[in-house]
């Protein structure tokens, strides 16, 4: 089982690595080499294949690990990236104005068309004119947990709340077999704060104080903190609890069919808040191929192909010509598209200040330092 799941991991690994190698080989003729950043298995290997058959343009890939990190390097410029996957809010919403990333010549992206109407008309909100981005993957933000280990240590544990991880009483009981929580205070910080009943994150003292508060209190508990791999742990058992991705819980299932284990993965929409987020494909402003980007962008945006992908990853497509491609199985999984009941409460993160962002960066930072 290890074995399996851990060549997969050095598989990722390469494809990181083949960035810095791809530059250089192929700097003679830049118009055929593809930069994409992006998260791990957003495309997967046999569509990247099946791109470089069809267009004889070769793809670097480079693992993404968190937004924030992604929008450090792209603020420094001349990244050398063509295509990035990037959350539609906050980072979206703030980044266009910069000037981050370039128009789209929606005449090469016919197949862009596919995409989502309601997806689309919430992009709106960030991407007025749906000039910058086409949406690609979109998920909830949730609790993934081995029920097995959970319902040994505690049977009426409280799965559809964030008591599990919040409250100190019961993250103790867990902390044993492993807890884990994104690298990502867009994620995390808005989501104590609804815990504890305030009625959104806010950069006041008294309220941010109280969230860090709770965090600190929980902290001799959570074992790590990560946004890229922990579904491989939690697929190997190396965890049992993890505030996480809805695609994420999907990837680690599909890591353990695969590996032929045993470990049950289940996810549950928190009652305290249903986070929400769009993943677009967005084009840098100073791309050194934009053109091999928009057919990258038009080729994953076939029916066929992003029907291929939500079946191999098990995030939610935005591509609706994609949909009746899907099997039934995937297409009615509650985890991945959700009931209404679910959908009514989703919330898209909100856009904040400078200010905002430089007071819980900082607060981040001093609680991961903790650990």
């Amino acid at each position: 089982m290890l074995t399996a799941l851990r060549s997969k991991a050095a598989q990722a690994a390469a494809l990181g690595l083949a960035l810095g190698l791809g530059m250089t080989c192929a700097a003679a003729d830049r118009s055929k080499v593809l930069n994409i950043y992006a998260w791990a298995e957003y495309f997967p290997p046999d569509v990247i294949s099946k791109f470089q058959a069809e267009t004889g343009i070769h793809v670097n890939y480079a693992m993404l690990d968190s937004p924030e990190t992604a929008e450090t390097i792209l603020s420094v410029g001349h990244s050398d990236y063509d295509i990035v996957t990037m959350n539609a809010a906050p980072e979206l919403a703030r980044e266009i104005p910069k000037g981050f990333w370039k128009k789209l010549d929606q005449a090469r992206l016919p197949n862009a068309r596919n995409a989502d109407p309601q997806i689309m008309q919430l992009l709106t909100t960030v991407d007025p004119g749906n000039q910058y981005a086409v949406p690609w993957m979109w998920g909830t933000t949730g609790i993934i947990y081995n029920s097995d280990k959970i319902k040994a240590i505690m049977p009426n544990a409280p799965l559809d709340s964030l008591d599990m991880i919040f409250k100190k009483d019961i993250a103790a009981r867990f902390a044993g077999c492993g807890i884990s929580m994104l690298d990502s205070w867009g994620d995390v910080l808005p989501m104590v704060s609804r815990y504890l009943g305030q009625p959104h994150l806010s950069a006041g003292k008294p309220e941010l104080d109280a969230v860090m508060a709770k965090l600190q209190e929980i902290q001799p508990f959570v074992r790590r903190i990560a946004t890229a791999g922990y579904y491989q742990q939690l697929a190997e058992g190396e965890l049992c609890l993890a505030i996480g991705y809805s695609g994420d819980a999907m990837v680690a299932r599909r890591m353990v069919n695969e590996s032929h284990g045993q470990v049950k993965i289940e996810y549950s929409f928190a009652r305290e808040m249903v986070p929400f987020y769009i993943d677009t494909m967005v084009i840098p402003a100073d791309s050194p191929n934009p053109a091999a980007a928009l057919t990258f962008i038009n080729f994953v945006m076939r029916p066929e192909i992003s029907a291929s992908v939500t079946r191999f990853i098990g995030f939610a497509t935005a591509n609706a010509a994609a949909l009746p491609l899907l099997e039934p199985a995937v297409r009615g999984n509650t985890l991945i598209y959700p009931p209404p009941s679910i959908r009514n409460r989703f919330e898209l993160q909100r856009v904040y200040t400078p200010d905002e962002t430089r007071a819980f960066t900082r607060a981040w930072l001093l609680f991961k330092s903790g650990l």
